[in-house]
């Protein structure tokens, strides 16, 4: 007895299926879908906020000490002040200051100014000088470009000290 074996691939029953062939696509279509999500990713992360929050972080890292002391010198002082915003129409509103020394007396002659910002938005960013209109009472108008919440820095020289404190107002339509 004397056995033929054909050796076609459709009667091959142990041989490749028609489905097999694909299977080297599978990977390239897998690096494929990886490739386009890195790519969107590298992207996205190239033109959205860049996490910046100093231009000078290596200057502020040296002076952390310095910042150290003129916060303790601060908290000597005792000062405070008190920020509004207020009349918010089209988007510009006015922002007041009360400042004050330890005994709650007008603080008079102080360099005022508001750093405004977003967490955000970087491009938005402004310094705002006030001006004295009452005996420790510091005002200027402001535009704020979109509603919502924004940091407000308020920086004063006056006597020879310095005074800061950062302060988070929402302007509303």
């Amino acid at each position: 007895m004397a056995m033929h074996m054909t050796t076609s691939p459709s009667s091959d029953p142990n041989g490749p299926r028609k489905s097999d062939r694909w299977i080297p696509w599978y990977f390239v279509g897998g690096f494929a879908i990886m490739l386009i999500a890195n790519i969107s990713l590298v992207t996205f992360s190239m033109t959205s906020w860049n996490g910046l929050v100093t231009k000078h972080a290596f200057e502020e890292g040296n002076n952390y000490n310095a910042a150290i002391s003129g916060a303790a010198r601060q908290q000597e002082l005792g000062w405070r002040s008190k920020l509004s915003v207020d009349g918010v129409i089209d988007q510009n509103g006015t922002i007041t200051i009360l400042f004050r020394d330890k005994d709650s007396n007008p603080i008079t002659g102080a360099k005022m100014s508001v750093m405004m910002s977003r967490a955000d938005r970087d491009d938005l960013d402004a310094t705002i000088p006030l001006a004295e209109i009452a005996p420790g009472e510091y005002r200027a108008s402001a535009a704020f470009p979109v509603y919502g919440r924004w940091q407000l820095r308020t920086i004063a020289n006056a006597m020879g000290d310095d005074y800061q404190t950062v302060e988070y107002v929402v302007v509303n339509p």
